[in-house]
């Protein structure tokens, strides 16, 4: 079975699960065309043609007594007219279950993510640099509770990890045990013990064996919820020095006034795969491409800042900053990652919709004497031409320049583009998160 077919059939299970008695999905036809003037990226040399991107999108949501459903995937056929690269079939998403086999008492999880990103992120991110990870997670959830609101669970997870080109595949086993100590409906304090271990195919990569032990705080007011979290993560390694040290996971979601949104996230954890790689978004949708190709231990500390505001009506401006670094305990890829966004947003009539942005990243690779800055710039302009029927166009600019010259990861891109969707069935209101 391909990948493209997988992913039509991950949906296509999910959506089919027989106790879901109230689904709302939607399904959207699309074709983007854009003219580069740089397909390769490349310093010299550059091609411009024009990219054919036709496409479909899948959504499904459920909320009912039994099961939460959430289904969101997109695949989009790459056609390219110069034939820079193969033409071939890319695919993002996530699928989410929640099946209350015995509510209050057993539960069962599935989740299923597939992201495209870079196998070297020093690289220029194209086509021969792209890289596919497949992660499905699925178990049961025992629950207890011994007074009150309080609860006792006991979790298993089975995982897989998938790589389409990189030999970093793997098979996860997790096991939570997980009190939740409630206060109050907005109060309350969790304590959790994991135990994960990895195992990869590669006989190179060694396996990792996690001990984590952790408490998280989570409080609610008016217009703020605030999430702490604390612990210690140790790791051992097939043959290998062990890892450990002290982790934290801090959020903050301020709401000051009506159509504001500021958003704070600061965290620091020991891991072996980046956290990105779970998010179901394509390449040029994450904030910071990431190495793909490595099976290896690492440090992770990140923030990030988030704010939303409303300035009238029509018009309304996100803002985002975001750092990131990867600290590797052997390989030597250690980096380090700071990066600002900000679009606004504007009504122009009750059908048309314009959106401006510009970003800005500046990213480190100390370990292989390089780095590179890059600055962004695009507009959409999108018209409503029926409930059904959306069409848009818009442009955008990216110019990266490396701290070190001659080694073609320095580039300039220019791109124009004209996209129309149609309905063929409207997408379902997502819930919030």
């Amino acid at each position: 079975m391909n990948r493209f077919t997988q992913t039509l059939a991950a949906g296509a299970l999910l959506a089919a699960t027989p106790v879901v008695h109230a689904l709302d999905w939607g399904v959207v036809l699309q074709e983007e065309s854009e003219y580069t003037t740089n397909s390769a990226r490349t310093t010299d040399d550059e091609v411009e043609e024009w990219v054919h991107q036709p496409g479909i999108q899948l959504q499904a949501v459920h909320n009912g007594p039994a099961v939460d459903l959430d289904v969101d995937y997109e695949i989009v056929r790459e056609i390219y007219q110069q034939d820079v690269f193969d033409d071939e079939n890319v695919a993002a998403g996530t699928a989410d279950l929640v099946w209350r086999v015995m509510p209050e008492r057993l539960d069962f999880l599935a989740n299923h993510s597939r992201t495209q990103s870079t196998i070297r992120s020093i690289e220029v991110f194209t086509p021969d640099n792209r890289e596919e990870t497949v992660v499905t997670t699925a178990g049961p959830v025992l629950k207890f509770n011994p007074r009150g609101q309080d609860s006792i669970e006991f979790q298993y997870q089975w995982g897989d990890r998938a790589s389409e080109d990189t030999e970093d595949d793997a098979i996860t086993h997790e096991m939570t045990a997980r009190y939740g100590w409630v206060f109050s409906p907005t109060n309350a304090l969790t304590f959790e013990a994991i135990q994960r271990q990895v195992q990869y195919d590669n006989s190179i990569i060694p396996d990792l064996e996690y001990t984590i032990g952790q408490a998280t705080w989570d409080r609610t007011t008016r217009n703020v919820v605030y999430s702490f979290q604390g612990g210690y993560t140790e790791v051992e390694r097939t043959d290998l020095d062990d890892v450990d040290g002290f982790t934290f996971d801090i959020s903050i979601d301020w709401e000051p006034l009506p159509g504001d949104q500021v958003e704070f996230n600061v965290a620091r954890e020991i891991r072996d795969d980046p956290i990105s790689l779970r998010s179901g978004r394509f390449g040029d949708e994450l904030f910071f491409p990431v190495d793909s190709d490595l099976g290896e231990v690492f440090t992770n500390n990140r923030a990030s800042l988030t704010w939303e505001k409303a300035l009238n009506e029509r018009t309304s401006f996100r803002f985002v900053a975001q750092y990131d670094e990867e600290d590797y305990e052997d390989a030597l890829r250690d980096n380090e990652r700071v990066g600002y966004t900000l679009n606004l947003t504007r009504e122009l009539s009750r059908t048309l919709t314009l959106q401006v942005g510009v970003g800005y990243d500046e990213r480190d690779y100390d370990d292989e004497g390089d780095g590179n800055d890059t600055v962004r710039a695009n507009f959409d302009l999108t018209w409503q031409a029926s409930p059904r029927l959306q069409l848009a166009l818009g442009a955008r600019t990216e110019d990266r320049e490396s701290d070190t010259t001659g080694t073609g990861r320095e580039y300039d891109e220019s791109v124009g583009f004209v996209r129309i969707s149609y309905a063929l069935r409207q997408m379902p209101v997502r819930p919030a998160r």
